[in-house]
């Protein structure tokens, strides 16, 4: 029997179709993969310690352009050494996330380490461990510039608006005119610190969360990275699309041979 030229070529644009939505499946397959294999594993940040975990790779640590310094100051409060590195403190090695940058100073005062930034002081045991932090709330002067201790052994405090000194308990601030106090001031990193700092940073500047997320969202390449995964969206739609359509026309040619059948049956 032959069939009808409307036929032939309406059964050849189908076969045509079906190659397509072959070719594009294909396609979007290793973008599938990557995106439902990202997207798991953000839903479950938290549980896989992504959030906490950090990328050692020296070449994503240079792809996202994460530096530390060639050359750093740090404050010594008695053999310990607080520096600031790219808005990271340390004491010593030990990254102190309670601890906000820009420091301006660092001292040793009775069993206590104050630690002093523009608006706070932390206040850590001689181990390191943190005891409480400070603010203005408690009377802590604003716009802090430099701290010290006076001769007499109270705690100094250079401010915007002038001098303050403050009881042993740090409770009570006082503001004077002048005072005569040595000031916590930087000084040069010893060479062998500012390595193994520079090492340290790197370290822990590249959460593993955000390179997923960037893989994710096609940041990880930049703005070509973005636009190949708006490609592959696109992709996905013609997909579902052409898959529809597909299964529509066999469904309804199912049918019209079923009806063929029927009429042509004894």
């Amino acid at each position: 029997m032959t069939r009808h030229p409307k036929s032939r070529s309406r059964a050849k644009r189908l076969r045509s179709l079906y190659l397509w939505h072959r070719y594009i499946g294909l396609s979007a397959a290793l973008f599938v993969m990557v995106l439902s294999a990202t997207g798991l594993a953000l839903n479950h940040t938290e549980s896989l310690g992504m959030d906490s975990t950090h990328v050692q790779s020296e070449l994503l640590l240079d792809w996202y352009g994460i530096h530390a310094p060639d050359y750093l100051d740090s404050y010594a409060a008695g053999p310990v050494l607080f520096t600031e590195v790219n808005e990271r403190v340390f004491r010593d090695t030990e990254i102190l996330d309670e601890v906000s940058a820009p420091l301006i100073g660092a001292i040793a005062y009775q069993d206590l380490v104050i630690v002093a930034n523009l608006d706070q002081l932390t206040l850590l045991d001689r181990d390191g461990e943190l005891i409480e932090t400070i603010g203005s709330a408690a009377g802590v002067p604003a716009g802090m510039k430099a701290i010290g201790v006076t001769t007499d052994g109270a705690i100094a405090i250079k401010a915007a608006h002038g001098y303050y000194l403050t009881d042993e308990n740090l409770l009570e601030w006082s503001e004077t005119d002048t005072l005569d106090a040595t000031w916590s001031t930087p000084s040069d990193t010893p060479p062998e610190l500012v390595h193994v700092l520079q090492e340290a940073y790197r370290g822990n500047g590249l959460p593993l969360e955000r390179v997923v997320l960037d893989l994710h969202s096609g940041r990880l390449l930049g703005d070509a990275g973005v636009l190949l995964v708006d490609a592959a969206a696109i992709l996905f739609m013609v997909l579902a699309i052409s898959g529809v359509w597909l299964w529509s026309r066999r469904r309804a040619s199912a049918r019209a041979h079923k009806r063929k059948l029927e009429q042509h049956a004894p």
